[in-house]
């Protein structure tokens, strides 16, 4: 089965992206295979083929998409920011990046909002892996 965009957006979105810790998912150009892989659960299957590592999302302890979050809230009024604040030295801002609804803070037309900037990135993401996949199968 052919890789489909929605398959890299799947890897991208949920890959931890590091491979000593929790790992990461990888494109195999050999077995045109998404697979994942870690130190501690190495899959040792792809080892002598062309791979590359996926790019992350928001890989593990970097906070990329907090930082983008705050920078994104920066349009809304002051008060809301702080508010959105507020909840961030309680629950931290990954929980306040999440709808109320689940334990976090937007609403659903903020959630919305932010949505649409995440799925952006998700998609320059996936263009990227397919540069990658492309200039691999090329080489």
């Amino acid at each position: 089965m052919a890789v489909t965009d929605r398959m890299l957006i799947g890897a991208i979105a949920s890959n931890p992206g590091a491979f000593a810790s929790a790992g990461e998912y990888r494109f195999c150009g050999t077995c045109d295979l998404v697979f994942f892989t870690s130190a501690s659960a190495p899959d040792a299957t792809h080892d002598d083929h062309s791979w590359f590592s996926l790019p992350a999302l928001n890989p593990d302890g970097s906070a990329i998409l907090a930082r983008a979050f705050q920078r994104f809230i920066k349009h809304w009024p002051a008060e809301r920011q702080a508010q959105l604040e507020q909840i961030a030295l309680k629950k931290g801002w990954d929980m306040v990046m999440e709808l109320k609804y689940g334990g976090g803070a937007l609403e659903d037309s903020e959630a919305a909002e932010w949505q649409e900037i995440v799925n952006a990135r998700l998609d320059q993401l996936m263009k990227q892996a397919r540069a990658q996949m492309a200039e691999l199968k090329a080489s």
